[in-house]
């Protein structure tokens, strides 16, 4: 008898063993919760199997020294049902906690700063209402299966005022639903993707200046991106009165940016003037790049938007400022200046439109540089020559600093449309500085025409230089005349049936912007 007691004593020893190191291996997921619960169950089982095998009743059992912990240790009822995670387990920093599971309530900067770095899957809902002087940090790691998502309560319903600002800072933060209203940061940035942010995104989101008023001495910038891979998308952005670009992307050494600026609704009619009551520089609506890295990589999308009489420097609608960025799908629509490709190489225009209604000063692409490709656009009633022409071509300088104008060599401009513009194209031109010819370029598949009967407005003007451009013009179709012919262009004796692009522009329209206004 004295034996199977000690058989009996054993193997309840062993089981205890077993799962005291059982409890010791943390589950970090509610299947390897259950799985071990199921495992303490069976192995529960399979000892009183053992002790009723060996006869006798259950009434010596180990000491305390062998009994399970029931508070935060291990031990074989720690309160946990077999679909149930363990309480204390909650606030393991490593848990792997699915995408919404773990959700906080907030109301202020201060709260959402006590939380501190913030886990995958965490949900941070900010209650509805008006906010001032809100410093709000988002900090944290999120992951693509489990992104940590930082949101109104209600999209919209929750306005910010004043100096409040927002830095994002770290890696899947996905932010939606708030408004800014008449922002006044009292730094350069209201919204900043910072330094190493990654995969970060702004999403139906609103700053609407409206009630500020013009200010041409404080400078801010409204989006700023630094980091890689952020994302812009669904955002309506209004009426920004005061110096600076509105949304800026920031290149760092040697890093290609690769952001995406999607599908926003921008309007910025506001044009402050200098002392000499010219349109003042730096109040572009986009930047992409700087002058110091604009021979750097920046490997931005810009797609999808719908410009509303963005007119700020009546130059630079967007200005591209750095290597191999793609710009399309966009919409212009009565916006003075152009899309620049300032500085910088290896970039594409395509599939845009740019709709002036014989407005002043609109213009649709202006060239600079090398390895450019404009292609499939379309180009309507637009009011300006020179800079701001449909499309403009311009002569290079020679010695060029990484701030000037860089001479065009092979550009390709392929397969567009240019209706009733006041100048289609103005090839080769550029101040008196500006000495460097275009080069190497081709002019192919596109069609160009004025109104019937029309005999003011030309569809090409080129600009003579020593020595002359090499640009190989085929397939092109124009309506209309030309100024100081120099490659023997040929025009169309009746004007071609060319559509129209109004749905495609409307359709753009609608998809861009907020889902929420």
């Amino acid at each position: 008898m004295d034996e199977i007691k000690r058989l009996r004593i054993w193997l309840t020893n062993l089981f205890l063993l077993i799962l005291q190191l059982a409890n010791q291996f943390q589950p970090k997921t509610k299947m390897k919760k259950t799985f071990c619960a199921w495992v303490r169950t069976g192995m529960l089982g399979l000892a009183l199997l053992a002790c009723a095998a060996c006869g006798g009743d259950n009434d010596e059992m180990p000491a305390s020294g062998t009994e399970t912990e029931t508070d935060g240790g291990s031990g074989s009822d720690s309160g946990e049902k077999p679909d149930e995670g363990n309480p204390d387990e909650e606030n393991n920093p490593d848990e792997e906690i699915p995408e919404g599971e773990v959700t906080s309530t907030i109301s202020s900067a201060a709260e959402l700063e006590a939380l501190g770095p913030l886990e995958a899957g965490r949900t941070i809902i900010w209650k509805d209402g008006t906010y001032d002087a809100q410093k709000i940090h988002l900090t944290g790691t999120g992951s693509e299966a489990e992104p940590i998502l930082f949101r109104a309560e209600n999209p919209g319903g929750v306005r910010f005022t004043g100096a409040s600002t927002l830095s994002i800072d770290g890696s899947y933060l996905h932010v939606s639903g708030f408004q800014w209203i008449d922002p006044v940061p009292d730094g350069e940035h209201l919204i900043r993707f910072e330094s190493g942010s990654q995969a970060c995104r702004l999403e139906d989101c609103a700053i609407d200046g409206s009630g500020s008023e013009s200010d041409a001495v404080n400078s801010t910038k409204w989006v700023s991106l630094y980091g890689t891979h952020n994302v812009v998308t669904h955002c309506r952005f209004e009426n920004k009165n005061n110096m600076g670009a509105l949304c800026v992307v920031w290149l760092e050494e040697g890093v290609t940016a690769g952001h995406e600026i999607s599908y926003n609704h921008f309007s910025r009619p506001e044009t402050i003037l200098d002392a000499d009551g010219e349109p003042a520089n730096e109040q572009e609506t986009i930047r992409v790049g700087d002058s110091a890295h604009s021979m750097q990589k920046g490997g931005c999308v810009v797609k999808g938007n719908y410009f509303y009489r963005c007119n700020g420097e009546a130059q630079e609608i967007v200005s591209n400022k750095c290597c191999g960025n793609t710009y399309s799908g966009n919409v212009f629509y009565e916006s003075k200046g152009t899309l620049t490709l300032r500085q910088g190489n290896g970039c594409t225009v395509s599939g845009n439109y740019f709709l002036g209604n014989d407005i002043a000063d609109t213009g649709g692409v202006r060239i600079i540089g090398e390895d450019h490709v404009v292609e499939e656009n379309w180009f309507e009633r637009l009011n300006s020559v020179g800079y701001k022409a449909a499309l403009c071509l311009v002569r290079g300088e020679e010695n060029v600093s990484l701030s000037g104008y860089a001479q065009v060599k092979n550009a390709l401009v392929k397969g567009n449309t240019f209706v009733d513009c006041n100048l289609a194209m103005h090839i080769n031109y550029g101040s008196s500085n500006m000495t460097l010819p275009v080069i190497s370029s081709r002019i192919e598949d596109n069609i160009a025409v004025v109104p019937e009967g029309n005999t003011s407005n030309y569809v090409v003007r080129y600009e003579d230089s020593d020595p002359q451009a090499e640009i190989t013009w085929s397939n092109n179709r124009f309506y209309g005349r030309f100024k100081n012919d120099h490659f023997g262009l040929t025009a169309l004796k009746v004007r071609p049936d060319v559509g129209n692009a109004a749905a495609e522009m409307d359709a753009i329209e609608q998809a861009a912007g907020t889902s929420w206004e």
